[in-house]
């Protein structure tokens, strides 16, 4: 996978402008958590120069089954997986694929969660082609962000850099 994507291995350099944007989102969105995709030209594979914000799912699911979706935005973070698949499968025609999927923690680190782990890695496979930017947030204040990758054939994910642009 990572031939194609080289991105999903990190050392990534995002626009200044963008990350802004990602962390007024995070601080507009709290105390829930907030979630969207990052793009880049294909050309320039390290490059992330547009982000778009995407609606967190979690209070939804939450509602209609409280039980098989205990938690809410304020501890997760649910992406529309079709809209998903289809904003994947459109930004890899337009040769801008999406390079990195983002959320936010509150009150918590930026850390990669057994949650996020679970979600985006299974049976020691990546499940999504990108890698992952977690963004803290404490009482609505940004105070962290970090890049994380996968580590081929596990289930794992390790903090990668990030430089901005």
């Amino acid at each position: 996978m990572s031939g194609d994507t080289p991105w999903i291995r990190g050392g990534l350099r995002i626009a200044r402008a963008v990350l802004d944007d990602i962390e007024r989102h995070a601080a507009q969105d709290y105390p829930s958590e907030c979630c969207g995709f990052i793009f880049g030209p294909a050309q320039d594979w390290a490059l992330l120069d547009a982000a778009q914000r995407e609606e967190n799912e979690a209070d939804k699911y939450h509602r209609l089954d409280p039980k098989r979706f205990p938690r809410t935005s304020e501890m997760y973070f649910k992406i529309n997986e079709l809209r998903a698949a289809r904003t994947f499968e459109d930004a890899a025609r337009a040769e801008r694929p999406v390079k990195v999927i983002y959320h936010s923690h509150c009150d918590a680190g930026a850390y990669f969660s057994e949650e996020d782990a679970a979600t985006f890695a299974s049976d020691h496979q990546l499940m999504w082609p990108c890698a992952f930017l977690v963004v803290s947030v404490m009482k609505g204040n940004v105070v962290d962000r970090k890049l994380w990758v996968h580590t081929p054939g596990t289930n794992e994910f390790e903090a990668s850099t990030i430089d901005t642009v």
